[in-house]
This record gives C-alpha cells, sequence and structure tokens, in this order.
C-alpha cells in the first residue's frame, strides 16, 4: 500500500519513515511533506492509500488536512504526541490512532488492521484470478463433474453428448464420461460453441458431422461413426446450419 507521511517535525517524520521501512514492508512511502500547507497538493498528487497525519502543526492542522483533501484519502491514521485528540479522531473516522514516541508493536498492529479490512489479502486475490481464469477457459472448455472430481474438456474434443433419463453421456474423441446432470444444461453451455440439439436425445458437435443421411428426420454420422437420428422437428434447423436449406 502506498502512504504518506504528514508531520510538521522533520525527526518525527524520519523516524516513522524508517520503522515503516524496517518493519513494514508492504508500506510504500511514497512522500513525506514537513509542510501542511503543501500537504494538499501532494496528496492529490500521490492519492495514497493511507496517510500518517500528525495532528498540531502549524498554519493547517491535522484536521483542516482531512477536511480539505477528503475526496482524495482513502485512509488515514493519526499520529501525535498528545492522546487528548483520540475521540475527535475517531469521530472523524480515523482508522488508527499512534501516540509519539512510535510503539513498534503499536503500528505493525496498526498495519494489520488497515491490511485486514481495506486491502485483498493474497490467497483471495488468487482465488479470483483462478475464478476469472475458469471464466475464460469456459468459452473454449466444459467442465464435467466426474467421480473423480473435475474434467476439463475442449469444445472441440467433444463429439456428442446423449441423455439417458437425468444422466449425459459426453462422447469425446478420447474416452466417454457418465455426468449426472440432464443434456438441457449442456445445450444451454454449448449453444454458442457449434452444438445443435438433433433430437431431444442428442446434442452433436457441427464440427464431427461427416455425413447427413436423408429420411423422415434423417441422421448424421459422426466422426467416430456413430450413426445419430435426428428428429423430425429439428431436421430443418440442423439442415439450415449445414447447407442453409430451409427444409
Amino acid at each position: 500500500m502506498k502512504a504518506i507521511i504528514i508531520d510538521d517535525e522533520y525527526s518525527s517524520s524520519e523516524s516513522l519513515h524508517l520503522l515503516l521501512k524496517n518493519y513494514c514492508p508492504q508500506v510504500e512511502v511514497t512522500a513525506i511533506c514537513n509542510d501542511a500547507r503543501e500537504s494538499i497538493s501532494i496528496i492529490h498528487t500521490h492519492r495514497p492509500d493511507v496517510i500518517f497525519l500528525d495532528v498540531e502543526m502549524p498554519h493547517l492542522d491535522g484536521f483542516a488536512v482531512l477536511k480539505a483533501a477528503h475526496s482524495f484519502i482513502r485512509h488515514v491514521i493519526f499520529t501525535t504526541a498528545h492522546g487528548k485528540y483520540a475521540i475527535r479522531a475517531l469521530r472523524e473516522q480515523a482508522h488508527d490512532y499512534l501516540v509519539k514516541p512510535f510503539d513498534v508493536e503499536e503500528l505493525l498492529a496498526a498495519i494489520e488492521r488497515l491490511a485486514v479490512h481495506s486491502f485483498p489479502d493474497p490467497q483471495s486475490t488468487r482465488i479470483e484470478k483462478l475464478e476469472m481464469q475458469l471464466r475464460k477457459n469456459s468459452a473454449t472448455h466444459l467442465a464435467l463433474q466426474t467421480s473423480e472430481g473435475f474434467s476439463m474438456v475442449k469444445h472441440e474434443e467433444i463429439i456428442r453428448l446423449e441423455a439417458e433419463s437425468n444422466y449425459t453421456y459426453v462422447y469425446t474423441s478420447l474416452k466417454k464420461y457418465l455426468i449426472t446432470r440432464q443434456l438441457g444444461y449442456y445445450e444451454e453451455q454449448l449453444s454458442e460453441a457449434g452444438f445443435i440439439r438433433v433430437h431431444s436425445s442428442h446434442l452433436v458437435n457441427i464440427t464431427h458431422i461427416k455425413n447427413y443421411r436423408r429420411g423422415d428426420g434423417g441422421s448424421v454420422v459422426m466422426s467416430d461413426g456413430t450413426n445419430v437420428e435426428v428428429s423430425r422437428s429439428r431436421k430443418k434447423d440442423l439442415l439450415r446450419v449445414l447447407l442453409g436449406e430451409e427444409s
């Protein structure tokens, strides 16, 4: 997280900077300001995640700085030699309050509280990235839940799907899967991936159709040699896709 230290006392700001550098590697101090009058523009320029803000300063006190730049401030940790400002700091919705001279343990605790409540932890970030990758994969893969877990199967490898009561057989170029989901579930997922329902019991991959045989509804021969019946009600849609015919 990016931080700014605002304190009119040079020694105090340097002391805090050194503690953060040595004990809080997750905090990057991007600016130190020893004149409250300059702090507003510095906050505006750097847009920090957290500001360590002294209370008693000449020209502008910490509360005045907070009021003037509140729209550019995410979190504030007040730093002061006087404990009397603690209640007001809480009223101003400060994240934390540190009393000088700074105690390392109190500083670490304040940073930890800030990180827990305001920033995603690495594990959450990794999970979000994995979820994004799975959503991306869903455009090219089908997740099949098996007794052993999940199998991610490429759409291009799937030849056809066949309904069997409340189950579905998924036939690929490599193996057959028995899945405890109805065929309609997969029809919805694969509708934009080149699959078409040719029968109440059959969903086929158009790219794996080798031949169409005329008949009442006809049938299609798939790349694995399987002959799949086409129902009369679905013949028209199939021919439109394959040949551009209307009947």
